[in-house]
């Protein structure tokens, strides 16, 4: 783990309250907050004009997932990890993507990224482990490709919409040229025991011990990430030239993401780095902040202001590059769990970093 701050382990140690009554009144706002339909302008959401894809459609939600951040992209998943991911490996010669999965799409705005960057799209296929979720997604992906091409619009209406755990779904199926993951990360709390209770399963995880998961990757609260990669390569869905990106919130230090992929049989490298406002704080920060009490972490966050000056004049690759410098630069305004909700808690806005690892069979490694 990176060196902790004075001011890290001081505040670890200190039990401060997280479970008031009015906490919890806004965890369940949070996770129960559900437009059923938004207008996107892509330009305004992804922050790029699109090249494939209609230029505004609208999108149907459901209840039970990860709403997009439609009015504050930089809270938003897919604007700061997922565009960048597949722009970043596009642009940089990684290999030809005609076969494309993402594991638990939510609303399907990953894809519609996907159709937009990858121009040789043939198969698309997305699971979410909620059949009306799975649904919704696919027919966004139907409104946002209306007005393309004939082969983009092929491609999406044909995409295989599966139900069921991570890569379960996609079991049998012929191995894809990249994999995209975005899962959570945070144990279901006691308190609460259904993940298909509103938008729960998009922030919490439930028991995983019977994947029997390393004790390392299981403290720093990356247990989905590393059995989506397991599956991946037990399932066969892997070639020589496959790639799963895996998008994670950078809570944790840079050498613990990567010990994921290498403990799971993968060579790791960090793609790009960028940086998001946390979205339902209270929920995800209030649910590292307990976990942080019961001596995991230091879990890090950091003011959105601090933030967006780091950022500054960068490219989400370019700091992929330098990802252990930059870091390191950031150790100053650097918040641990129970520290971000406080200051949350003040009206002060907290985010993270945004950390997308490419990952490769070891083996296939060897023969590239």
């Amino acid at each position: 783990m990176a060196p902790t701050t004075t001011a890290e382990r001081s505040l670890s140690q200190a039990k401060v309250p997280i479970a008031a009554d009015n906490v919890e009144t806004a965890k369940d706002r949070e996770l129960h907050n559900h437009p059923k339909k938004v207008h996107v302008e892509f330009e305004q959401f992804y922050g790029i004009a699109p090249t494939h894809v209609d230029r505004r459609f609208d999108l149907r939600l459901s209840h039970l997932s990860y709403l997009p951040k439609i009015n504050n992209p930089h809270a938003d998943w897919v604007v700061t990890a997922a565009l960048n991911a597949f722009r970043a490996y596009q642009s940089g010669g990684f290999g030809n993507v005609h076969r494309f999965a993402t594991i638990g799409t939510g609303s399907g705005t990953d894809v519609i990224a996907a159709f937009d960057t990858f121009v040789g799209l043939s198969s698309v296929a997305m699971t979410d482990m909620h059949e009306e979720v799975i649904k919704t997604a696919k027919s966004n992906v139907v409104s946002a490709t209306e007005k393309a091409q004939g082969c983009i619009r092929r491609v999406a209406l044909q995409a295989a919409a599966k139900v069921g755990d991570l890569l379960l779904p996609l079991k049998g199926e012929e191995p894809f040229d990249l994999i995209y993951e975005n899962l959570p990360n945070i144990p279901l709390p006691g308190t609460m025991h259904d993940l298909r209770d509103g938008q729960t399963s998009s922030t919490y995880v439930g028991d995983r011990s019977a994947d029997k998961v390393p004790r390392s990757i299981s403290a720093a609260l990356l247990e989905l990430h590393y059995i989506c990669l397991v599956q991946a390569r037990s399932f066969g869905l892997l070639n020589t030239n496959s790639t799963i990106l895996s998008s994670i919130g950078g809570r944790v230090p840079i050498e613990t993401i990567l010990e994921v992929a290498d403990v799971a049989g993968f060579t790791g490298r960090i793609l790009t780095v960028w940086w998001k406002e946390q979205s339902e704080p209270e929920s995800v920060i209030g649910g590292y902040a307990e976990h942080e009490q019961q001596g995991l972490g230091p879990f890090h966050f950091y003011p959105t202001s601090a933030l967006e000056r780091a950022f500054s004049n960068r490219t989400p690759a370019g700091v992929g590059l330098h990802v252990i410098e930059f870091v390191e630069g950031l150790l100053p305004h650097r918040l641990n769990a129970v520290d971000a909700l406080q200051k949350h808690r003040e009206g002060v806005k907290i985010g993270h970093t945004v950390v997308v690892m490419a990952s490769v069979l070891k083996s296939a490694q060897c023969q590239r």
